[in-house]
């Protein structure tokens, strides 16, 4: 065994054996890094027998027996490994039955004809059932929506407040601003990830490192939206959490540890109440035919909380091992001895859900063209549900981060797992799939956080840091096609946040995929200052700000700083730019003189010919908070701010209008 056949094997794999840094210097992966992430990938590298026999199961190719390959319309396509049986019969998405000639029979696969309609199309082979995911040649966009550009605004959904929410916002807050906003001309309204977390322990309360994207946080949930004002108060009532509740919302931040059992605790008496009223049909039929691995977070999210509660038990891999396995006899017994807690966490889902689709419903009924944006994390907690009732998805012993750049210069390891590429394509993509759908199901958009992941990661083996990672390559062309698939079938529209270092042609890319791009206004700098509006990008949507950023008044004030009179100079060249587009005469305002800097920002993305622009609410209101501060996890108040006032009203405030007016004075 050499050191080079190992290097080959891992290029052969999909993993770089070699990367750039910041400064455009090449680096080499070291030898044991390239073993353990090829060993995570199902290739053991140890040897020289283990890289031959890696390299055998490589050239075997992963197509064969896989249940689906994707295509992309008006394009003849490979189906692998079916033999030359005459016309194949063909199952269109609707339901018509077609007859398809083979064009060539090749070694290994039939070369069949390309389809005209997008879908999930289904070839009857005599070996069995063989899914043809056929993709448009790009996303559905805003201007097959509704033509030309709109805007619209962002929030925080934990950050809105609403009547009887808690101290953590829902979608009840949700639906309150949107529809506040639609009565302006919005068309969009971008909101945090409502992926589940862990119920049993509220201090894991990031959106960003879900337990599953499968599922939802029951916390958003808004029993409003969905039962009778009686049922509620009965349920409150029940909980004797009236006062505590009123505390609770009267907060300046989200106090997510007394908070969150509060919550569960309302709405354990809520579904006491609810399953047996008259009302419970619906919730009846839902949990009759939930799947199977809903059923499996379910079982999981009681688990979790047996092990943590009792025994401080947190990882489930350190669980007793029969109960590590959701298809063991073990796991069967404990569902049936705990069934009305199954039931429990089956009618959290339904209710979130419920709570979900009534918000885009009133959004669009508002008069929005799209509607909310889901935001969809890169990956799962390595020990959250998903990885424990599907552990063949997920890469274990990886962890997804960021190589070193001038932000990081040690780089960045997001503790994050990412959904296995080999798996996916010998699986058929069903997880990815089915992710992008809980997604979709009930917005309009989807933003997909650090969007490159589609295409490769900075994957890092377990225990070594984010130095010691390399990038491992994603089945791009595979992915992209059902991003487009699942967008047409949606009617939804799809932006990649592309942000920081991208491979040289990376933003094109995504332009002809039909995926909006994401040009953050202090981002977009050159060596002599601000890009003007008008050489902002057609393919992208326009922001102020970030999550990860602070709003625009606090970067203005220097709020992030210990000294801020250190941003003066950065001030200046932003003012230049605000006078040279003829948004601000005169000189610069003084650093706590925040508003004009604000109202011009917002003035500024509005000039740009992007196909949305996005401003986040923290701009409307010119709040000086930022939302999350990257590389934390204490001493700030991440993911916990709440804003002043109940969603429905934050855009009363004539300001607030006024700042809006660039976007509102044509509609």
């Amino acid at each position: 065994m050499t050191d080079e056949n190992l290097r080959q094997l891992a290029q052969k794999a999909g993993v770089s054996p070699l990367w750039r840094d910041q400064a455009g210097s090449e680096r080499a992966v070291s030898v044991e890094s390239l073993r353990e992430i090829l060993a995570a990938l199902g290739l053991p590298a140890a040897t020289g027998g283990e890289i031959r026999d890696s390299f055998a199961l490589l050239e075997k190719g992963g197509r064969n027996g896989a249940p689906l390959i994707t295509a992309g319309i008006g394009e003849p396509f490979r189906l692998p490994g079916a033999c030359d049986a005459g016309k194949i019969a063909v199952t269109l998405e609707g339901g018509e039955e077609i007859l398809v000639a083979p064009l060539q029979s090749l070694p290994d696969a039939l070369l069949l004809p390309a389809f005209d309609q997008p879908g999930y199309h289904v070839a009857h082979l005599p070996s069995g059932d063989f899914t043809i995911a056929t993709a448009p040649q790009r996303c559905t966009t805003f201007a097959d929506l509704k033509g030309g550009s709109g805007f619209g605004l962002a929030a925080q959904i934990y950050s809105l407040r609403s009547r009887g929410d808690g101290g953590i916002g829902n979608f009840g807050g949700i639906a309150a601003l949107g529809r506040a906003a639609a009565g302006l001309g919005a068309d969009v309204l971008a909101i945090s990830p409502v992926h589940a977390l862990f119920g049993a322990d509220p201090s894991r309360f990031s959106p960003y490192s879900p337990s599953t994207r499968l599922f939802y946080n029951p916390l958003h949930a808004d029993p409003a939206c969905v039962l009778p004002a009686t049922t509620i108060a009965q349920a409150i009532e029940n909980a004797a959490l009236a006062p505590e509740m009123a505390r609770l919302s009267a907060l300046p931040q989200v106090d997510w540890l007394a908070a969150t059992p509060a919550r569960l605790h309302f709405l354990q008496c809520l579904f006491e109440i609810f399953r047996d009223s008259a009302e419970n049909g619906e919730f009846v039929e839902f949990r009759r035919n939930a799947p199977l691995f809903l059923r499996d977070h379910a079982l999981f999210e009681i688990l979790h909380q047996k092990f943590w509660r009792e025994q401080k038990i947190w990882r489930w891999r350190d669980w007793p091992a029969e109960l590590r396995d959701p298809a063991s006899a073990e796991v069967a017994a404990f569902a049936q001895k705990h069934a009305e807690k199954v039931d429990f966490q089956i009618f959290l889902q339904w209710l979130t859900g419920k709570s979900f689709g009534a918000a885009q419903k009133i959004c669009r009924e508002a008069g929005m063209k799209v509607g909310l944006i889901a935001d969809l994390a890169i990956g799962t907690d390595p020990d959250g549900s998903h990885s424990w009732s599907r552990p063949a998805d997920i890469l274990s012993g990886l962890t997804i981060g960021a190589p070193p750049d001038y932000y990081a210069a040690e780089g960045q390891n997001w503790g994050l797992a990412a959904l296995s590429p080999r798996g996916l394509q010998t699986g058929g993509f069903a997880p990815f799939i089915e992710t992008l759908r809980a997604s979709l199901r009930h917005s309009g958009g989807l933003r997909i956080d650090h969007v490159m992941g589609m295409s490769r990661l900075w994957l890092i083996p377990e225990g070594r840091s984010a130095l010691e990672g390399a990038y491992v390559a994603l089945p791009q062309e595979d992915l992209f096609r059902l991003i487009a698939l699942e967008s047409w079938r949606h009617k939804a529209i799809v932006i990649g946040e592309d942000l920081g270092t991208t491979p040289w042609g990376y933003r094109d890319f995504l332009g002809r995929e039909g995926v909006y791009g994401m040009r953050v206004l202090r981002f977009e700098r050159h060596d002599n200052g601000y890009t003007p509006p008008r050489e902002w990008s057609r393919d992208a949507v326009a922001l102020t700000t970030t999550h990860d950023m602070i709003a625009t008044s606090g970067w203005w004030k220097g709020a992030d700083l210990d000294d801020p009179a250190a941003r003066d100079g950065e001030r200046g060249i932003l003012w230049d730019a605000f006078r040279a587009s003829g948004l601000v005469h005169g000189d610069r305002p003084a650093r706590w003189d925040s508003w004009p800097a604000v109202d011009a920002a917002i003035g500024y993305i509005a000039q740009t010919p992007c196909a949305l622009k996005i401003v986040a609410i923290e701009d409307v209101l010119a709040s000086d908070v930022q939302p999350n501060v990257p590389g934390t996890t204490e001493g700030k108040p991440n993911w916990r701010h709440r804003l002043d006032g109940e969603a429905g009203r934050l855009l009363d405030d004539e300001r607030a209008r006024q700042r809006l007016r660039p976007f509102t004075s044509s509609t």
